[in-house]
């Protein structure tokens, strides 16, 4: 008898004769016979209601195998990821006494949320925001002995949280203003409220889509080497950060361009691996360049200032980048732009609300940063964007 099972042509046994007188034989084999047919028939019944026994695929919902798993996996690590970080330039969130409480009073008037409001939307639509915290958040008295010196109470954190500010600098030569104790008053304040801060050693890190993104902070001002940041960009690889910010406290009060430890610093820093580096203290905005492929911002300028109540300057901007990652490595795609801004509402006085610049005013700020940035490699163009 022949059948056909799952597709294959099988022949059944025949009769088989028992041996020569051996009654167990006979049913020995009779069982054996009785035992295949059995398993015939029922390997035919599964063939014809089982296509999986034959050459078909699986029935959709079943459980992938482990390759199909792995091959989703490694496609899903393969798409690449995008981060969007803002750079804001110094803020100082209290006073010195000894001049004004100006800014206080603003403050208890009109509340935390205030003095970000209009600038708000830009940094909770990003991933990340950084500003240059310079100033104090304490109780202390015991005041450096230096022209200004800045604290304000640890309640003015909640204006950084308000604004959707996840990251400060404190390196920088405001953050001992009231000695160690106002530095760690401060660190305390900042942690508690869930703001990371970055300061020499400390290096700040936040994780962001799975990326890894690494803070790093130095004050020129106060002495800073190159084996010093050489060391700080390698620690932040060794902890598998793909995007590494260094900021920088350098440069002159005042001047609207870099001063040859600014340009000697930033491209070490780029050298050794940085993805950006951004610049602070000259209190105005200096020029943008770009070196091997990155940016080095040279100074932000002021930004919610409540040291000065009418600086002469009140351009400022907001240095936006968008970075793409795959596979855990940063690539060269480039998206980059600034965004013009005003650090307050009126031009004859410090109202410590900055403000998006729009029409002429827009117009006119990015044509001084294209002069500022002349022989940089660098081209702002009308949006803003860096080309």
């Amino acid at each position: 008898m022949t059948l056909w099972i799952a597709g294959k042509r099988t022949l059944a046994a025949g009769p088989v004769a028992p041996a020569t007188g051996s009654v167990r034989a006979v049913r020995a084999t009779g069982t054996t016979l009785a035992l295949a047919a059995a398993a015939c028939a029922m390997v035919l019944v599964l063939a014809v209601a089982s296509p999986a026994l034959a050459d078909e695929p699986a029935a959709s919902g079943a459980a992938p195998s482990a390759s199909s798993a792995a091959t989703a996996a490694a496609a899903k690590a393969a798409k690449p990821v995008e981060i969007t970080i803002s750079a804001a330039g110094d803020c100082t969130l209290g006073v010195d006494s000894r001049y004004n409480s100006v800014f206080n009073g603003y403050y208890n008037r009109k509340g935390a949320a205030y003095f970000l409001k209009k600038v708000r939307p830009v940094f909770a639509k990003d991933d990340l925001t950084i500003v240059n915290f310079e100033g104090t958040l304490t109780t202390s008295k015991n005041r450096a002995n230096k022209t200004f010196t800045f604290k304000g109470p640890a309640k003015h954190a909640s204006i950084l949280t308000k604004g959707s500010v996840e990251v400060a600098n404190l390196a920088n030569n405001h953050s001992r203003d009231f000695g160690a104790k106002g530095l760690a008053d401060t660190k305390r304040t900042l942690k508690k409220r869930g703001i990371a801060y970055c300061q020499n050693s400390t290096i700040a890190y936040k994780t962001v889509k799975g990326t890894k993104v690494a803070f790093l902070g130095f004050n020129e001002l106060s002495g800073v080497t190159k084996a010093q940041i050489k060391a700080g960009i390698k620690k932040a690889k060794k902890a598998k950060a793909a995007i590494i910010i260094v900021s920088f406290h350098w440069g002159i009060e005042r001047d609207y361009y870099p001063a040859s430890v600014q340009k000697k610093l930033g491209r070490y820093a780029i050298s050794c691996g940085a993805s950006l580096v951004l610049g602070h203290h000259p209190h105005v905005l200096q020029g943008i360049e770009q070196y091997k492929g990155r940016y080095i911002v040279y100074s932000l300028g002021n930004f919610c200032f409540g040291g000065n109540t009418n600086p002469k300057d009140k351009d400022t901007m907001i240095f936006q980048q968008t970075f793409t990652v795959k596979n855990g490595k940063l690539t060269k795609k480039d998206d980059a732009r600034i965004i013009p801004c005003s650090l307050s509402g009126s031009k004859s006085t410090n109202t410590f609300q900055p403000r998006i610049l729009k029409g002429a005013e827009k117009k006119a700020l990015v044509k001084k940063m294209n002069r500022l940035s002349r022989g940089m490699g660098v081209k702002v163009a009308s949006n803003g964007r860096l080309r």
